[in-house]
C-alpha cells in the first residue's frame, strides 16, 4: 500500500513527467480512471453535478464529465471559485464547450439545482493542497451538497480535510466515495477522513 503526503505526490508526479509523460496526461489518467470505476458502479446513464474549484482537482472532474457525457450522462458543472482555472483545468473546459448533455451553471445557480437532484455529486473543489479552514463561500456550497441526495463522490480527497494531517473543518464534503489519485494520503488514515472518504479507491494513473 503506497501512502503519500501532499509534497512527496507533487515530487513523484515530476518525476513522471521527467521520464516523458505530461501533467495533461496525468490528469486525463485521472480522470479517466475515475469515471471508469464510477461507470460500472452505476451502468446506466443519468445525471451528474462536477464542482470545481480553480486548481487541478477541478479539471480531474472535468475529464469525469467528458468521460460521462459520452456515455449519454447529462451533466451540470460548476465553478465556485471563479472562472480563473488553472491552465489544465481551463483546458479541458474547453474541451466541454458546446458538448451535448453539458450545462455550465453559475455558483449562485447551484442551490437551485441541487433541488431537481443528481444521481451523482462529485467534489472537485480542492485537492491535497488545501489547508486551513474553508472560504465561507466553499464552506456554503460544501453544507449543501452534504444535504442533497446523489451518490457524493471526492476526488483525492475531500474538500476540507488536510491531506497530510487529517484535520478536517466543520463543513468538510462528506463523501459516500473517494478516488485516491496513485496513492493513498495520510488524512484517509486518520479519524476524520475515515468519517469523511467513505470508500477510498486507490487507482493507477501513471506515478510510481
Amino acid at each position: 500500500m503506497k501512502i503519500y503526503p501532499a509534497a512527496e505526490m507533487r515530487r513523484r508526479e515530476q518525476a513522471a513527467v521527467g521520464r516523458g509523460t505530461s501533467f495533461e496526461q496525468l490528469m486525463e489518467n485521472a480522470g479517466q480512471a475515475a469515471a471508469a470505476d464510477l461507470l460500472r458502479r452505476l451502468p446506466a446513464a443519468g445525471r451528474a453535478l462536477v464542482v470545481c474549484g480553480k486548481g487541478n482537482n477541478g479539471g480531474d472532474g472535468l475529464v469525469i464529465a467528458r468521460v460521462l457525457q459520452a456515455q449519454g450522462w447529462r451533466v451540470d458543472i460548476a465553478f465556485v471559485l471563479g472562472s480563473d482555472l488553472s491552465e489544465l483545468a481551463e483546458l479541458n473546459r474547453r474541451r466541454l464547450q458546446g458538448a451535448v448533455g453539458i450545462t455550465f451553471i453559475a455558483a449562485n445557480e447551484l442551490a437551485g439545482a441541487l433541488d431537481t437532484g443528481y444521481r451523482v455529486l462529485i467534489d472537485g473543489i480542492f485537492g491535497t493542497g488545501f489547508s486551513g479552514a474553508l472560504p465561507d463561500t466553499v464552506a456554503a456550497v460544501c453544507r449543501r451538497l452534504n444535504a442533497a441526495s446523489g451518490l457524493k463522490v471526492a476526488l483525492d480527497i475531500p474538500t476540507g480535510l488536510d491531506c497530510d494531517s487529517g484535520t478536517a473543518d466543520a463543513d468538510t464534503f462528506r463523501a459516500d466515495l473517494t478516488y485516491a489519485f496513485a496513492a493513498y494520503k495520510p488524512a484517509h488514515f486518520s479519524d476524520a477522513g475515515k468519517a469523511l472518504c467513505g470508500e477510498t479507491v486507490c487507482l493507477d494513473i501513471g506515478i510510481d
